[in-house]
């Protein structure tokens, strides 16, 4: 396939469709709503397919000097999972993780709204999670405590304020028996609250946090490589990127590639992914086709969820940990040094 530089983002739409039909393509900014009900023609699905194909998620990151922490809330149709895990980044050891499988609604809830009235929750035995947006001037607040039985707890009260930089909002088509996908990726909103894991309690005033909410008709077979991080390069400016590999790239006008720098949303190039899928812990080296982004991501821990049950099965890898690399932006080629984030590897049948 021939890179080629990708185009200025539009503005997000109103609406993800137009009379029924989607409305293809890399926006910046947030979109209101994400119906997928409104959709027409090939792009509506009956009940039963609806049901099978529908799959939403909430993921934050929250990050400081300290203290990498990741929260994922999944409803998936007929079942609902969600996860925690948090390192620390100085003394490079896990300090929770855990995954839950629970029941969608209505002990699992994700609305169809990115921004403002944004809503996640999930409940089950040793979890509660909560992420809510109110209004389009007010912070996401994210409430949580997990724990395991008879072990290590994890508690979180959060809020990530919007930055200079906007989102980024992808509609996409699914190749194969999907068929839209909807995302807003955000990166550099800045964090403030209170983490406690592993018996000890982090401040996280003054850290970045990075958000993903996904919403599409996925298909049964779904799978990607993804890297995500939010931080701050040694000059102070806020940085961030979303890379992906496999995922949202099935069309030239719709691909979730880009960069957070400062008050900008830049587009970039396809990703390409090579490590050792039999040893995610070690080096990872992330690279796009159009020459910006040349990083090594180097694993701390990684939190891994792998299930078979047949019909359905799962394997999900996500290390946490640092890249470190150089990222050219125009002329300037800008150093990467312990900036906090994830990659991710995931073959799922669903």
């Amino acid at each position: 396939m021939i890179s080629r530089t990708p185009e200025p983002l539009r503005p997000a739409p109103a609406s993800i469709e137009d009379n029924g039909q989607p409305r293809f393509g890399t926006y910046t900014g947030s979109v209101r709503e994400v119906n997928l009900a409104r959709l027409k023609g090939p792009y509506r699905l009956l009940g039963p397919l609806r049901f099978a194909k529908h799959k939403r998620w909430f993921y934050a990151m929250l990050a400081s000097p300290e203290v990498l922490a990741v929260l994922s809330v999944a409803d998936l149709g007929y079942a609902a999972n969600a996860f925690a895990c948090a390192i620390h980044l100085g003394e490079r050891r896990v300090l929770f993780d855990a995954g839950y499988m629970g029941l969608p609604r209505p002990f699992t809830a994700i609305s169809n709204h990115p921004g403002a009235g944004a809503l996640a929750r999930f409940r089950a035995p040793g979890i509660a999670i909560k992420l809510a947006r109110h209004g389009q001037e007010d912070p996401y607040r994210i409430s949580a405590q997990a724990r395991v039985w008879r072990g290590a707890s994890f508690s979180c009260q959060g809020q990530l304020a919007g930055g200079p930089a906007s989102p980024m909002t992808v509609i996409a088509p699914v190749p194969g028996d999907g068929v839209v996908n909807v995302t807003q990726k955000w990166a550099t909103l800045e964090l403030s609250g209170m983490l406690e894991a592993g018996g000890r309690k982090f401040e996280l005033d003054g850290g970045m946090a990075g958000l993903d909410y996904t919403n599409g008709y996925l298909g049964r077979r779904t799978s990607w490589r993804w890297a995500f991080a939010s931080g701050r390069l040694s000059s102070g400016v806020s940085f961030g990127l979303n890379l992906v590999e496999g995922f949202n790239d099935a069309s030239e006008e719709a691909q979730e590639n880009a960069l957070w720098l400062g008050d900008r949303l830049i587009p970039i190039g396809r990703a390409r992914f090579e490590y050792d899928t039999a040893h995610v812990l070690e080096t990872w080296r992330i690279t796009t086709e159009d020459g910006a982004v040349e990083l090594r991501f180097l694993p701390i821990h990684a939190h891994r969820e792998e299930r078979d049950y047949k019909l359905v099965k799962s394997r999900f890898i996500q290390p946490l940990g640092i890249f470190e690399g150089t990222v050219r932006v125009g002329q300037s080629s800008l150093p990467i040094e312990k900036l906090p984030g994830v990659v991710e590897d995931q073959d799922v049948l669903w």
